[in-house]
């Protein structure tokens, strides 16, 4: 039986057999104490879970993630798994509801007998089935959010991406390297938007910029035409939106006919859909993106990453969001190899600990006993109305 190695990454064979490794499990409730782990059998398969919201207004980058994953996965198993063990990955949605996020994972570890999670998101998901893996000292791997209220350090949770906070750096750093400095910084009372206006104030005393202005936007349409006309009044040299919402669209729609300035986004808030509402509002917008551009088939890990998806049975265009799920299911992958073919739950994350670093073909994550962070790795990216440039 062929054994899998990471590297080289080659296009499947043409008779290999196409099959889909993604499926989804139906979210249940459930109050029974969480069983002890038992080693798999060295011919079952890896299961690997996840719960993520992957319906309503900001599913997309979800939906699109787990196409990477279902890409890596099946190269690997078609290749015979890892040292003979398949991948299975059980996804559910919880439609971005901690609550249903906790009771999924409670499924997923008691029913499914998942050995870890994998890319949970977006915030308010894996905030639900943290508490839930903690308890059951389950690794959560890759969480698919940029939240910087899940990065103080935690033994069980490795991250694979650049936290919100440092795509903000890089932005507070481009606006000061360009002199664009009076930046209207727009965001909505909740969570999402004080905690990334709170990072937005970090960043701008690390770069001494004293020259930006918050504003409210109240999530009313009266509330949106006072905003506009205050940041309009204002005159700033550049803008940049923290509103995720139903207001958040048409908020910046009207901005951009008054304001003629460079826009900034995180990557969260520069996903297709939300750039296609937008239309012709969305040309020229920069986006702070962390994953390398999928475009650019230079990087191996990219065209592998392209061979993959073009292989596999989920129909799927190459963009940002699928290349994270790949590179985050390439990073599973690689642990689950150090970590041995009868693999504990320790032994995954003492394997992820060698990891100082792990270079995937281009790109870098680095691991210890004390850092879980895994990379910084922020690109920003200017929106042509059609792709990303960078």
């Amino acid at each position: 039986m062929p054994i899998y190695r990471p590297a080289p990454l080659a296009r499947p064979p043409s008779f290999a057999t196409r099959r889909r490794v993604l499926s989804y499990a139906a979210a249940g409730a459930t109050t029974v104490a969480l069983p002890g782990w038992a080693l798999a059998q060295q011919t079952e398969p890896w299961r690997i879970g996840q719960t993520a919201a992957l319906t309503g207004p900001l599913a997309f980058p979800f939906v699109e993630m787990n196409k990477g994953i279902a890409a890596a996965f099946q190269e690997v198993n078609e290749r015979g798994g890892i040292d003979g063990r398949r991948l299975q990955f059980t996804s559910a949605d919880d439609g971005g509801d901690p609550a249903k996020a906790g009771a999924n994972a409670r499924k997923l570890l008691e029913e499914d007998k998942v050995f870890a999670l994998l890319s949970c998101g977006g915030t308010t998901s894996v905030m639900g089935a943290l508490p839930v893996a903690m308890a059951a000292k389950v690794p959560v791997i890759a969480p698919a959010t940029g939240s910087d209220a899940l990065r103080p350090f935690n033994p069980l949770v490795f991250h694979a991406r650049a936290s919100y906070s440092q795509e903000l750096h890089k932005i507070v750093q481009q606006l000061g390297s360009t002199g664009f400095t009076k930046c209207a910084v727009a965001y909505i009372d909740n969570p999402f938007g004080n905690a990334t206006l709170a990072a937005f104030d970090a960043a701008a005393k690390a770069h001494n910029n004293k020259d930006w202005k918050a504003f409210l936007l109240p999530e009313t349409e009266e509330g949106v035409a006072r905003t506009v006309d205050e940041i309009t009044a204002w005159q700033p040299t550049a803008l940049i939106s923290l509103a995720v919402g139903a207001v958040g669209i048409p908020f910046y729609k009207a901005l951009s006919l008054r304001v003629k300035a460079p826009a900034f986004s995180i990557s969260f808030l520069g996903s297709r859909p939300l750039l296609a509402a937008l239309g012709e509002s969305a040309r020229g917008i920069t986006v702070a993106q962390v994953a390398p551009n999928p475009d650019n088939v230079a990087k191996p890990i990219v065209k592998a990453y392209r061979d993959a998806l073009k292989a596999s049975a989920a129909s799927a265009e190459p963009g940002y969001s699928s290349l994270e799920g790949y590179l985050s299911a390439r990073l599973m992958i690689e642990a689950l190899r150090r970590a041995g073919r009868t693999a504990s739950r320790e032994k995954l994350i003492e394997a992820l600990h060698t990891m100082r670093p792990y270079d995937m073909a281009g790109f870098e994550l680095r691991y210890g006993p004390q850092d879980h962070n895994g990379t910084d790795f922020v690109e920003l990216s200017y929106f042509n109305g059609e792709r990303f440039r960078r």
